[in-house]
């Protein structure tokens, strides 16, 4: 594992020390992932995109000056999406009319993204405003993309692991530090020997798509934790509706 963080820095990862931590370290060896086993990992992360009555998202085009495809947007963050469409509304915008927003699996939209789009990473992820922000003063850097947080040793640049032998990558800051936070009142000795790394979302999902098996050994461990802030959410959509 040392140098594996040193890899992925140049990727868009950034550590800054923070009292945190969990458990053990990567094992010698794993699978490379397939397109099914990333669709599986994204199956638990709920994202919210703005559709009309017929059910078409909002699109952006990507490439130079905006010419290329059109791809779906998709935001992690209902709130933002709220407010992206409130203000569409404000500016009587011509797709706002009589679009809402839709509550999906990534995986379904990154399946489908695959099938019909050139690369499935050519989806525009949209983070919300606030995890951005803690992210960048995290680690002194503008972060470009949706932030990702894992607790890693320091001393020993290794990512830790649960006790299933998973590494969980949180999109809330606020999710990870209150598990490390119990966690090193159970083991006082480790605080400040342990820390945070801040990876994209995008640029995992990159390389998961690729065949590297350097990284692969890595990237098959990863367990995406959606911020209990949009868990919440969708349950209290679910209670609203009984």
């Amino acid at each position: 594992m040392k140098g594996m963080i040193g890899k992925l820095r140049t990727l868009g990862l950034a550590s800054a020390a923070v009292a945190s931590t969990l458990v053990l370290m990567l094992p010698k060896s794993a699978l490379a992932l397939t397109r099914q086993q990333i669709v599986e990992k994204l199956n638990n992360v709920p994202v919210f995109m703005i559709v009309n009555a017929e059910g078409q998202s909002l699109t952006a085009s990507v490439g130079e000056n905006g010419s290329g495809a059109q791809v779906p947007i998709v935001f992690i963050d209902s709130a933002e999406a709220q407010a992206f469409l409130n203000q569409a509304e404000a500016e009587e915008a011509e797709f706002a009319g009589d679009a809402q927003v839709a509550i999906l699996p990534l995986s379904e939209i990154y399946n489908e993204a695959s099938e019909q789009l050139e690369s499935a990473n050519s989806l525009v992820y949209i983070p919300s405003t606030e995890s951005v922000n803690v992210a960048s003063q995290l680690v002194n850097a503008d972060i470009q993309g949706v932030p990702l947080y894992a607790a890693v040793d320091l001393e020993n640049e290794q990512y830790l692991l649960t006790a299933e032998n998973k590494l969980p990558m949180f999109f809330s800051i606020q999710d990870l530090q209150s598990q490390l936070t119990q966690l090193v009142a159970s083991n006082p000795d480790v605080e400040g020997s342990l820390g945070v790394e801040v990876v994209t979302f995008e640029s995992i999902l990159g390389n998961m798509a690729e065949n590297d098996p350097e990284l692969d050994q890595f990237l098959e461990l990863i367990q995406f934790v959606p911020a209990s802030q949009t868990l919440q959410y969708l349950e209290s959509l679910t209670q609203g509706a009984q």
